[in-house]
């Protein structure tokens, strides 16, 4: 039985990653800032109660990584997989709007996007160590890579998901080392909360491809980043 983690598993894409890893039999460590109020992911939990498992966990804050590391640490020995899904996008002037930025609320943003995945890998580690050819997925976005951005973009997102990819190129070579293969993911432009309605992927169409690239990774793909369908993109 494969053992699975995800971040911001509370809607969208997180959510389907649950899903599809749950039917195929995975145990899953499902989790969010506020699993309580998750209501499709306390009903996916209560369908698969022998082996989906909510977490609360809030990547902005290190004290809420070391608790939920704490709490999965006394469930499993291992982790094979770890997502790193869980990003904000908030619609707010002062993240995108040049002459109204703010300090404060893009450090939020990086926070969570950037800085949060590399300290949840750091936190599961020793789990991912003990894991069966562990792997690394961290989510980002074609709005994180430099080449395609080349005529400007929405500010703190973009350059939250191009930190993340520069963070991955470092967490894979750190991990190379324990056998463990990390890449970062572009899920393509999904029909979530944050994706919107024009969105021209459906979530489960994304994640039954993600979950077959994530299958077929080897050593040689460590330190890719990878689209849904496992097309290599620029950096």
């Amino acid at each position: 039985m494969q053992r699975i983690l995800i971040t911001g598993s509370n809607r969208g894409i997180g959510l389907e990653l649950a899903r599809q890893y749950a039917a195929r039999g995975a145990q899953v460590f499902a989790t969010c800032r506020d699993p309580q109020s998750a209501d499709q992911l306390h009903a996916l939990a209560q369908a698969h109660a022998d082996r989906v498992h909510l977490v609360a966990l809030d990547t902005g804050h290190p004290e809420s990584i070391a608790e939920a590391a704490s709490t999965i640490h006394a469930q499993t020995d291992g982790l094979d997989v770890l997502i790193n899904n869980a990003a904000i996008n908030p619609r707010d002037d002062r993240l995108r709007a040049f002459g109204q930025l703010e300090p404060d609320p893009i450090l939020d943003v990086l926070r969570v996007n950037s800085i949060g995945p590399v300290l949840v890998t750091q936190a599961f580690a020793d789990l991912l160590r003990r894991g069966n050819s562990a792997r690394v997925v961290n989510i980002s976005s074609g709005a994180g890579s430099l080449e395609q951005q080349a005529n400007g973009c929405g500010y703190t997102y973009h350059a939250s998901k191009a930190a993340l990819n520069m963070f991955t190129r470092c967490l894979a070579g750190t991990l190379q080392a324990d056998g463990i293969i990390t890449i970062v993911l572009n899920p393509g432009w999904v029909k979530t909360d944050m994706g919107g309605p024009n969105a021209t992927l459906e979530a489960e169409q994304s994640i039954r491809g993600i979950l077959d690239v994530i299958d077929r990774l080897t050593i040689d793909d460590n330190g890719a980043f990878c689209q849904w369908d496992g097309k290599r993109l620029p950096w």
